[in-house]
C-alpha cells in the first residue's frame, strides 16, 4: 500500500521534517535536486548523442531552487546546461535566491531567452505544487516554450509535478507543460495519477529524500492505492479443504439475450477461488449457461414471474451475493432487486449494471435497506443515482461519493479511468492498475465476480472491495501484455486472472 498526497499535506510534510525534525529546508532541497541530476543523466545517456544540451527553465519558488540546483550539479559533472529564469528575483523565495547565488558563483550559464529548441533536455521547474490559478502571460509562454521544444523532439522532466498541472485534481490549469517523465519527492501527488494530470505527467518516479516518516502519520494521510506488495492480501489456500471452506455465491444475473452478463460475473467469481457458484437467471438462459459454464448450479425462473419466495428463503445459504449484471429493467427484475434490497441478510451484496438503474428509479429501496452493500457505478449510472451531471461529478466526485455513502449506509466503487473506492473509512482507495483495454463490454461483470469471490472466502467487504478493484486491473495489464489494447475483450481479461492468481502464489 501507498500513499498518495494532496498539495497542502506534501507541504505539511515538508513544514514538519524542517521544524519538528531539524532536517534544513536546504538539506531536503539538495537531495532533491540529487535525484533530478540523476534522472536526467540517466536520460542523456539513453540519448546517446555525441554532445546533450540541456536547458533548467525556473520559477522563482522552491520548486524553481531544485531546478537551479539540479543544474549546477549537472554543470559540475561536466554537462552543458543553462538555466533559463522564468520567475521574478523581486519574488525569490530565500531558499530559491540561495541556490541561484550558488549557480552564479559557480559560473553556470543563466539565460532569459525563451527559446530551447536547441536543447535536448528540459527541466521543468517552473511551478511545484500548490498551484491554484490559471497560468497566464509571461508563465504561459514559458509553458509553451517547453511544450514546443518537446514536439520537436526535447525529453522533458518535470520536477515534482507538470508545471501548470493542479497538485490535488490533476486538472490542467489554463495550460501546462506536457512532461517525458516527473520526479517526485517523498510520496505521490494525487494530481500526477488522475486525469488530465496523469497524462501530463509521464513517468513518474518518486524519491525518497528524508522526510520524516512520522510526519505522514502526524498529518494523517487519507489516499491510499494498492501495489504488488498487497498481492498478499489474497486468501489463502489449505490443504485440509473443501469447496465449502471458500464459500458459496449466488449470481442474481442475466435476461433474455443477456447471458453474456451472468457467464462473466459467475465464471470471475469462480476464477478468483469461490468454491461453488449458483446462478439465479431466466429459464431462457439455461442452455446456455450450461454450456458455458458447467460447474455453476442453475435456479431458474420464468423470463417474466421469478418465484420470488423461493429466492428470499435461500438468501442466507451463500457468503456473497450478486445483483444485477444483465438482469434488464423489466417489472420481474424490478421485484427481484427489491426482493433482495429489503431482506434482511447479513451478507455482502454487490450491486451493479441494471440493479443500479432500477434502484436510480427507486431509491428509496436503498435507503431503508440493511443488507451489507457494494456498489459499483460507472459514471453514467452514478450520475443517475446522484442526480449530478457527469461533469460535476468528475470535478467533486470525492465530496459527492462521501454524500451518498453516509446517507445509504453503502460503499461505493466510483468506476472511470482512475476508480475510487469511497466507505466512510479514514482513507479513499485510488486505482492505479488496469488499462483502455478494459473499456469493452463485461469488464465490469468480471468485476463484481472478483470481489464476490473475495468476499465468499470471507474477505470483509471493504477489503475485498479495494483489492478486488486492483486484482481486476492488473489481470487487464496481463491481458494488454498478452493480446494488446485495441484486440482486448472481457473473456481476455477473464482469462487472465488464472495467469494472475499463479504468478502471485507462486511468488
Amino acid at each position: 500500500m501507498e500513499y498518495l498526497v494532496t498539495g497542502r499535506q506534501a507541504k505539511a510534510i515538508d513544514t514538519y521534517t524542517i521544524e519538528h525534525t531539524g532536517i534544513p529546508s536546504l538539506v531536503l532541497m539538495e537531495r532533491a535536486s540529487l535525484t533530478i541530476a540523476e534522472e536526467t543523466a540517466q536520460v542523456a545517456a539513453q540519448l546517446k548523442l555525441p554532445a546533450v544540451r540541456i536547458a533548467a527553465v525556473c520559477g522563482s519558488g522552491n520548486n524553481g531552487g531544485d531546478g537551479i540546483a539540479a543544474a549546477r550539479i549537472l554543470h559540475s559533472r561536466g554537462y552543458d546546461v543553462t538555466i533559463f529564469f522564468a520567475g521574478l528575483r523581486e519574488k525569490m523565495s530565500p531558499d530559491c535566491q540561495k541556490q541561484l547565488s550558488i549557480a552564479e558563483n559557480l559560473s553556470v550559464p543563466i539565460s532569459n531567452d525563451t527559446d530551447l529548441d536547441a536543447y535536448n533536455i528540459i527541466i521543468d521547474a517552473i511551478f511545484g505544487i500548490g498551484l491554484d490559478r490559471p497560468v497566464t502571460g509571461t508563465y504561459k509562454d514559458w509553458i509553451t516554450a517547453v511544450n514546443s521544444a518537446s514536439e520537436n523532439g526535447s525529453k522533458v522532466i518535470a520536477v515534482d509535478t507538470p508545471s501548470g498541472i493542479h497538485t490535488d485534481s490533476g486538472q490542467i490549469m489554463g495550460t501546462a507543460v506536457h512532461a517525458d517523465r516527473t520526479v517526485t519527492f517523498g510520496y505521490i501527488k494525487k494530481g500526477l495519477v488522475l486525469y488530465p494530470g496523469a497524462s501530463c505527467a509521464g513517468k513518474v518516479i518518486c524519491r525518497d529524500i528524508g522526510f520524516d516518516p512520522a510526519a505522514a502519520e502526524y498529518i494523517g494521510l487519507q489516499y491510499i492505492t494498492y501495489t504488488k506488495e498487497d498481492y498478499k492480501r489474497l486468501p489463502k489456500r489449505y490443504a485440509d479443504s473443501h469447496k465449502g471452506t471458500y464459500g458459496h455465491v449466488l449470481v442474481i444475473a442475466g435476461s433474455k439475450n443477456m447471458a453474456g452478463a451472468a457467464y462473466f460475473s459467475a465464471l470471475a467469481a469462480y476464477r478468483m477461488g469461490a468454491g461453488l457458484v449458483t446462478l439465479y437467471t431466466p429459464e431462457s438462459n439455461r442452455c446456455i449457461l450450461q454450456q458455458l459454464l458447467p460447474e455453476a448450479v442453475l435456479k431458474t425462473y420464468p423470463d417474466t414471474a421469478p418465484d420470488l419466495s423461493a429466492l428470499s428463503d435461500q438468501l442466507n445459504n451463500y457468503q456473497a451475493i450478486i445483483l444485477g449484471p444483465g438482469l434488464g429493467q423489466n417489472a420481474a427484475s424490478e421485484n427481484i432487486v427489491r426482493t433482495v434490497t429489503a431482506s434482511d441478510i447479513k451478507i455482502p451484496l454487490i450491486i451493479d449494471a441494471d440493479g443500479l438503474n432500477i434502484l436510480s428509479k427507486n431509491m428509496e429501496w436503498l435507503s431503508k435497506s440493511t443488507v451489507p452493500t457494494v456498489i459499483t457505478p460507472h459514471m453514467k449510472e452514478l450520475s443517475r443515482l446522484t442526480g449530478h451531471n457527469i461533469q460535476y461529478l468528475k470535478e467533486n466526485l470525492v465530496q459527492v461519493c462521501e454524500t451518498f455513502t453516509r446517507e445509504y449506509g453503502v460503499i461505493c466503487i466510483a468506476k472511470d479511468t482512475r476508480t475510487m473506492i469511497i466507505d466512510n473509512s479514514e482513507t479513499i482507495y485510488i486505482n492505479l492498475s488496469g488499462n483502455n483495454g478494459m473499456a469493452t463490454g463485461g469488464s465490469g461483470d468480471i468485476l463484481t465476480g472478483i470481489i464476490a469471490g473475495l468476499c465468499a472466502q470471507h474477505m470483509p467487504l471493504s477489503e475485498a472491495a479495494r483489492l478486488g478493484v486492483y486484482l481486476h486491473g492488473c489481470a487487464g495489464d496481463t491481458a494488454a501484455f498478452n493480446k494488446g489494447f485495441h484486440s482486448m475483450t472481457a473473456s481476455d481479461v477473464l482469462n487472465a486472472i488464472p495467469e494472475l492468481l499463479k504468478e502471485i502464489t507462486l511468488d
